[in-house]
């Protein structure tokens, strides 16, 4: 059970200001099978039937698919099972992260991209995919060759949304923007540890899209490769605001916010708390466990009804008076995807 003399108590939920927001923002974590999820987030009685997936949606509405990096065989019939699971939430939204063989192994063949294609297909059509997370290493640093490559991948793709995660600071500049622009990618803003390379924490906005990832900052883990506490940062009042400030001011049709510092389930307080900030007269609910071990989310977030504890497929809506907390919460470019089929001509091993 998490610590609630952390720092994350500390944030005043008291009112201040209501903010208008103007844009569409969808918040979400990067996944839903995470284990620090289990013990504080799901029920402990999972009745028959019990689908992780259709429990967390009854609270976000938007994932990263994290297996997918791992795995480029998962099945159109799975990803048509995810939309079943989220159909009582119709705004619910996947991103899915690409294949790790195109971005780290870079062994991937023409046949993990129709994979991964055939994978896409139902969340396409139902109208349920926001795009391709596309993330290299820190170490992957900007040269001719690699910019030759992303313009490969453009062209595998050709007809989604690519969100570029680019780590290494020789990527931010302006000459790279405008390659963005013109071959239609959409550059995340990363919220990483402020060390030496890291690309600094921005706030674009991309063909009426911005997509923000927030990874933690916890500088003293970030490097150590055998440490499990990476993610493990709870974000404060002070750096919540400022990216609610920026998500506000933005000149966005659309907002994705992922949150990834998992440990100890503080993405899912940061999460509901980003979320309130935005939505003040929004009603929210927050499953019981976490609202026992997170209280400062009692200022805003109820628990669900009986019926939805109890696993109800269709959780019903209650009504609340308003409350408010103390927290309140460019450059565009357009995606013009290239003329080519999405259709790639089967040759088995391939490379990309």
């Amino acid at each position: 059970m998490p610590d609630t003399s952390d720092p994350l108590a500390q944030i005043n939920t008291q009112p201040e200001i209501e903010i208008k927001v103007i844009n569409d923002v969808f918040i979400g974590m990067g996944g839903w099978e995470l284990p620090p999820f289990d013990g504080i987030f799901y029920p402990s009685k999972q009745e028959k039937g019990f689908r992780k997936l259709e429990y967390y949606s009854r609270f976000f509405d938007l994932v990263e698919v994290n297996a997918t990096f791992y795995n480029s065989s998962l099945s159109a019939q799975q990803s048509s099972q995810w939309i079943k699971d989220v159909s009582a939430n119709e705004r619910f939204v996947f991103t899915i992260k690409l294949f790790r063989g195109f971005t780290h192994t870079f062994n991937a063949t023409k046949n993990d991209a129709l994979a991964i294609h055939r994978l896409l297909e139902p969340l396409r059509e139902a109208k349920k995919f926001s795009g391709l997370l596309i993330q290299f290493p820190s170490a992957f640093a900007k040269s001719s060759s690699r910019l030759a490559y992303l313009i490969k991948l453009r062209a595998a793709f050709p007809e989604d949304r690519l969100f570029l995660d680019l780590r290494h600071r020789s990527w931010n500049e302006e000459l790279f923007h405008k390659f963005c622009h013109e071959n239609g990618f959409n550059l995340a803003n990363i919220d990483l540890p402020r060390l030496p390379g890291h690309i600094p924490f921005n706030s674009f906005a991309w063909d009426g899209v911005a997509y923000f990832r927030m990874m933690g900052r916890n500088e003293s883990a970030w490097n150590k490769p055998r440490s499990n506490d990476r993610y493990l940062y709870p974000y404060s009042e002070e750096e919540l605001q400022d990216l609610v400030e920026r998500i506000k001011h933005l000149n966005t049709q659309t907002t994705y916010v992922v949150f990834h510092n998992d440990r100890q389930a503080f993405s899912l307080v940061n999460g509901r708390q980003v979320e309130h900030a935005l939505r003040p007269s929004k009603h929210l609910n927050a499953p019981i466990k976490l609202l026992t071990a997170f209280p400062q989310l009692k200022t805003f977030c109820d628990p669900p009804s009986i019926n939805d504890e109890l696993f109800s497929p269709t959780p019903k809506p209650e009504s609340s008076p308003v409350r408010h907390n103390k927290f309140h919460t460019n450059n565009s470019a357009s995606l013009i995807a290239p003329s080519q089929s999405r259709i790639i001509k089967k040759k088995k091993n391939k490379r990309l």
